[in-house]
């Protein structure tokens, strides 16, 4: 079924209907202001299951929806389900596209992402995001599992020819401007991303990709989750960072991140110019900055995780101070973060000209089970 839009309410409308299950909306050149006191969900988009959201196609900037007016209370989904905060557009239900648009963030208010992949759903969650604009935001496209309401949920996400840039908006350390973020989080367990990147030109933001199963709650376990990506001839340039790998980042008081698994294989993708975040006395720059287990609370345990990243063909140069900085574990406290994490790279073609600067753990660990491991 097909839904011709020519205006915000004709927008709301569309979407907001669950009759319009698995219909493909399309819309009219133009801008789309959107705004919290229309529709159903304080002004955000949220997607039925199966829809498809598009604009003119091979001309993505004819048609904008604008973020930029919603508050803070447009981005706090009902009860903070599944988290206490959400993106503009909201996928996640079935196979949900979003096709040849331009979507602009808020730089003022506190949303967490421009889109978001949260709406829970009871089968594989299947999204395709293709020939966008995404910019304005604090998460240009965030594909997240979050929370235990999330346990065992498999994500599958196609992100092809995508410009994302200008994700500015920055917490103080954690939530800094970030292009593609994939991330299972805040108590998950046993959760999957399985992802694939082609011809996306990511570029002017703070961090360019970030890849992380991250737990920031006491008392939760965020452990067994994977995130696997395949990128082809995509652009992580001029960024402040170009890639971010963290295999487990706990910092929960007595809770664990454990056993989760970060897998990134590149072929012909650029890396170049990234010029470093400063000032960041933690995240010092690089193109690629790989962590198999981080803390930053003591107490805060991220054993047995793991990075494998396979480079092939491709160009990584021109990086502030070095092009891949890799630990096998990283604490900001005195505490190791835990043991037995490994990083793995492999390195083929040009790019084994890539510098690189490994350090096994920080702080140091005498029986050595936190590794990085080289192979070119």
């Amino acid at each position: 079924m097909k839904i011709d839009v020519t205006n915000i309410d004709e927008l709301y409308d569309a979407v907001d209907k669950p009759a319009n299950a698995g219909a493909d909306i399309v819309l009219a050149p133009g801008i789309y202001q959107l705004e919290p006191t229309k529709g159903l969900n304080a002004g955000r988009i949220e997607f039925q299951e199966n829809m498809t959201l598009s604009g003119v196609a091979d001309l993505a900037d004819l048609v904008i929806i604008d973020a930029s007016k919603l508050p803070n209370t447009s981005f706090n989904p009902p009860l903070n389900f599944p988290a206490k905060r959400t993106g503009a557009i909201r996928m996640g239900k079935g196979f949900n596209k979003l096709e040849w648009l331009k979507v602009i963030g808020n730089a003022n208010a506190q949303p967490l992402s421009v889109v978001d992949t949260d709406l829970i759903f009871g089968n594989v969650s299947r999204i395709r995001i293709a020939h966008c604009i995404v910019t304005g935001g604090r998460i240009g496209i965030n594909i997240r599992n979050v929370g235990p309401a999330c346990d065992n949920r498999t994500i599958q996400a196609e992100i092809k020819d995508n410009e994302i840039m200008g994700n500015l908006v920055s917490d103080v350390g954690t939530q800094q401007g970030q292009g593609i973020v994939m991330q299972n989080a805040n108590g998950v367990s046993g959760a999957v991303i399985k992802a694939s990147l082609n011809g996306n030109h990511v570029h002017g933001n703070i961090r360019g990709m970030r890849l992380f199963n991250n737990n920031a709650n006491a008392g939760l376990h965020n452990d067994k989750c994977s995130i696997s990506v395949e990128s082809h001839a995509d652009r992580f340039k001029e960024n402040q960072t170009g890639i971010n790998l963290d295999a487990g980042t706990n910092s929960g008081v007595a809770a664990t991140v454990n056993g989760n698994l970060i897998s990134f294989e590149a072929h012909g993708t650029s890396i170049q110019n990234n010029r470093g975040i400063n000032p960041d006395a933690i995240t010092l720059p690089c193109g690629i900055r790989i962590v198999g287990g981080s803390s930053s609370t003591a107490g805060a345990d991220a054993s047995n995780n793991r990075v494998v990243m396979k480079l092939m063909g491709c160009k990584i140069s021109g990086n502030e101070d070095v092009d891949i900085r890799a630990y096998g574990a990283f604490s900001t406290t005195p505490t190791l973060a835990g043991t037995n994490n490994t990083v793995e790279i492999f390195l083929q073609g040009i790019s084994k000209n890539a510098t690189i600067i490994p350090d096994d753990s920080q702080p140091d660990e005498p029986a050595g089970t936190n590794r990085v491991i080289i192979h070119n």
